[in-house]
């Protein structure tokens, strides 16, 4: 259609040129009825002109056609009638009425036309025509009368299959637009609660960021459901779409026209507040959403209760670009599950620098696995009654080439949270068996190896098959290992590890429970569990000599493990006085600086020998 009045704009110009050129020439020639004529119809078709720049196309085209055909027609009788020049423009209104008309103003234009040649062969014959070089017969007009109804005809072809092709056309810009469109929501939209997808929340945040104009606030809330995998595992996935849908509505009800609340990817939303002044203007809406989801949706017929964990990153304090301050509401968010979820936290930048050092260490530590910077240290075991060795617990230690030791604490979490803490069990694992092999040949005694394993190695499946390919491949007796789990790990998947110690138990492996005392302390679990001993941990041994609470503690787990059959090892043993009352309350075994801190594989074998000479 635009195309058309486009069309119709150039035609409109073109006719009112002709009629003008014509104009000046009749005035050449004193022909002053022509001029008038001439000029009339230029009026009419500027008429036209503004009729269709106001959009009235049809209107424009049948006052142009209707124009164009009275017109010439009375040009043509006030000159030379069927010999004068404008009879050859009646083709082009036919043309014209094909393109821009409708079929009925073609037809009835075809007919005016033939209708116009029979009047000036009329007024030809009647005299009425003074201007003729020549007499007129009927066997001109039968000719020129053929020769327009053949022009006709063709035009009348070639209109309908413009029009059939125009309209083809039209279809086809209209399924391409409605495609973009499409196009345009998958591009920008979620598809399934049709919130604005990350590209679009994006350009959302680059807009309010730029309106600042470096006054105001502009908050980023990255939030994240708490418990809706639960939802998804007992109710479906249909139900957890449907819940999210609910969560999109009740989240966006609550924007002003210039926030926005978009859906990031699974269960994280992103809520971008622009406007504000002040940073409790951002606690107060955060504050908000989280009422706002602590109402129950109902789901199926049920109540379905939803929290949240909100993280907040404020520009420009937490940062003035997107993609940072994305990130930093993103470690917020983090913070706020770690603190018990159902809470909102702000950006820090400690929150940064944890995250920059985290990436540091496992970089490193994958490094460390490969170019052998990880050792094994041995803290010596005692026998409390006899004073021998008994054996070492095997402590992993990690020398960076440039920052020197990097202590336990910091890097293991760091194993655990990348994925590397199986590989990094592992070695340990093989490493001591290795070592433990060599102090048996070396003559040193029949000593054990006790080994730490982490909670997610049990959770991989294999820990068995490492445990018995680490006993083989060093051909050590199961008897000298010891597996030490923490208790928590008892408590988070009990049916399943009971059947895995079960099983280790069965190869002759030892267990022991690690820092006893101060997790899930339960007497059920010691007694379903396959396990030969407790170890007390070391921050009650260490101020039991000056503490009668803690001194009470180690009794009454010292006694208890009596109760059930199990033995006890003592750590963080640092004096003599310590050592006696252990020796005292029945204690078996301990360790501890009073002995020895751990020691490098060499270094602890040379202070075997020693102690054994002594």
């Amino acid at each position: 259609m635009a195309l058309q009045q486009r069309r119709l704009q150039q035609i409109l110009w073109a006719a009112m040129g002709a009629f003008g050129v014509a104009a000046l020439a009749s005035y050449s020639k004193a022909g002053y009825l022509s001029v008038g004529l001439e000029l009339a119809a230029a009026s009419l078709i500027a008429l036209a002109y503004w009729w269709n720049g106001k959009g009235q196309m049809l209107r424009a085209a049948r006052l142009m056609l209707t124009t164009l055909m009275v017109g010439l027609v009375a040009l043509m009788a006030a000159n030379e009638g069927l010999f004068d020049e404008a009879a050859l423009a009646l083709p082009a209104i036919l043309v014209f009425a094909g393109m821009l008309g409708t079929r009925r103003l073609f037809v009835l234009l075809m007919a005016c036309t033939q209708a116009a040649l029979v009047l000036l062969f009329v007024l030809h014959q009647t005299g009425l025509v003074r201007g003729s070089p020549a007499e007129v017969d009927l066997q001109r007009l039968i000719l020129m009368s053929a020769i327009l109804a053949a022009i006709g005809f063709f035009v009348w072809l070639l209109s309908h299959d413009l029009h059939r092709t125009m309209a083809k056309l039209e279809s086809e810009k209209q399924a391409l637009t409605e495609s973009h469109a499409r196009i345009e929501v998958l591009a920008h939209r979620d598809t399934l609660t049709q919130l604005p997808n990350r590209t679009l929340a994006k350009d959302r945040l680059e807009q309010l960021l730029q309106a600042r104009h470096g006054q105001g606030l502009v908050a980023v809330l990255f939030l994240d459901l708490d418990n809706f995998k639960t939802v998804n595992d007992s109710l479906g996935h249909t139900a957890g779409d449907e819940l999210l849908c609910l969560v999109a509505d009740r989240l966006g009800a609550g924007l002003g026209p210039s926030d926005t609340v978009a859906r990031l990817a699974g269960d994280e939303f992103l809520i971008l507040l622009g406007g504000l002044q002040h940073e409790e203007d951002v606690a107060v809406a955060a504050k908000q959403v989280m009422e706002q989801l602590g109402q129950p949706f109902t789901l199926h017929g049920l109540g379905v209760g939803v929290t949240a964990s909100l993280g907040i990153a404020v520009a420009p304090r937490d940062g003035q670009e997107v993609d940072a301050l994305l990130k930093n509401a993103d470690l917020a968010m983090y913070r706020a599950k770690d603190s018990g979820r159902n809470a909102f936290r702000f950006f820090d930048a400690s929150m940064n620098e944890n995250v920059v050092e985290h990436l540091h260490l496992a970089s490193g530590l994958r490094t460390a696995l490969a170019q052998e910077e990880l050792q094994v240290h041995y803290q010596p075991q005692f026998d409390l009654r006899s004073g021998r060795i008994i054996g070492a617990e095997a402590l992993l230690r990690w020398k960076h080439p440039v920052l020197g030791f990097i202590p336990p604490y910091k890097f293991i979490p760091v194993a655990e949270r990348s994925g590397l803490i199986n590989e990094v069990g592992a070695w340990v694992l093989h490493r001591a068996c290795l070592d433990a092999k060599a102090w048996r040949a070396q003559g040193l005694g029949d000593l054990a190896v006790a080994v730490n394993v982490s909670p997610l190695q049990f959770h991989r499946d294999n820990i068995e098959r490492e445990v018995a390919n680490a006993l083989a491949a060093c051909q050590l007796p199961a008897s000298a290992l010891e597996l030490e789990l923490t208790e928590s790990l008892l408590v988070a998947d009990a049916q399943h590890l009971s059947e895995v110690l079960q099983r280790l138990r069965a190869l002759g492996v030892q267990i022991a429970i690690d820092d006893f005392g101060t997790g899930y302390s339960n007497l059920g679990y010691l007694q379903r569990f396959a396990v030969h001993r407790l170890k007390i941990d070391q921050s009650f041994v260490r101020k039991m000599c000056t503490s009668a609470h803690d001194e009470g503690i180690v009794r009454a787990i010292i006694e208890m493990a009596h109760c059930l059959g199990l033995q006890v090892v003592a750590e963080g043993v640092e004096d003599a006085a310590t050592l006696h009352r252990l020796q005292g309350f029945g204690c078996e075994f301990g360790q501890g600086f009073h002995w020895s801190p751990a020691l490098p594989d060499d270094a602890f074998r040379a202070f075997v020998r020693n102690h054994s000479a002594a």
